[in-house]
C-alpha cells in the first residue's frame, strides 16, 4: 500500500484531494512548525490492530518453545542485540513478548517502542564498553563521574 505526502498548507486549501488519497494507502500531512501527521481509514488501522493482536497471542501461545525460536533469530532480526550478553538477550525477548501482547490488546505502541530504545540504548552501553562502569554501585551522590578509560 503506497503512502502519499502533502503538505499541511495544500490539505488546508484542497481538503478533498486526501479522499482519493486514501483509497490507495495513508496520507503523510508534511508541516512546517510541527509533527508530521498521517491519515488513514479507521477500518485498516483496525484491521492491523487486529493482526498484531493475533500474532502476539499466537506467539504467547507457543510457549518457551516460541520464546526459545526466538531467542535463538533474535541476533538475525536484530543485529544490534548482538551486543546483549546472553542473560540480557533473553530478558529482551521476553520483555518484549510481554510488552508486544499488551501493547496490540491496547492498541497503542508507545511502550514497545519505549522499551526498543531503551534496549538498543544498553546494547550501545555494552558495545561501547562503559556497561560494566554503570552497573557499579554509586559510592557518593553528587560527586564528579569520571569519563570512560580515565
Amino acid at each position: 500500500m503506497a503512502t502519499h505526502e502533502l503538505t499541511w498548507s495544500a490539505f488546508l486549501r484542497e481538503p478533498t484531494r486526501i479522499e482519493p488519497m486514501l483509497e490507495k494507502g495513508d496520507v503523510v500531512l508534511r508541516r512546517r512548525d510541527g509533527e508530521s501527521l498521517r491519515l488513514c481509514r479507521e477500518s485498516r488501522r483496525a484491521n492491523e490492530q487486529q493482526a498484531l493482536l493475533a500474532a502476539a497471542r499466537l506467539m504467547s501461545a507457543g510457549g518457551s518453545t516460541c520464546r526459545q525460536a526466538l531467542g535463538r533469530g533474535v541476533t538475525d532480526s536484530l543485529p544490534w542485540t548482538r551486543f546483549l550478553p546472553e542473560a540480557d538477550r533473553a530478558a529482551f525477548v521476553e520483555e518484549f513478548l510481554s510488552h508486544l501482547g499488551a501493547c496490540a490488546d491496547l492498541g497503542d505502541f508507545t511502550a514497545l517502542g519505549r522499551l526498543l530504545a531503551e534496549w538498543k540504548n544498553t546494547a550501545a552501553a555494552f558495545a561501547d564498553g562503559i556497561a560494566p562502569e554503570l552497573k557499579r554501585p554509586v559510592k557518593e551522590v553528587g560527586g564528579r563521574v569520571p569519563r570512560p578509560g580515565e
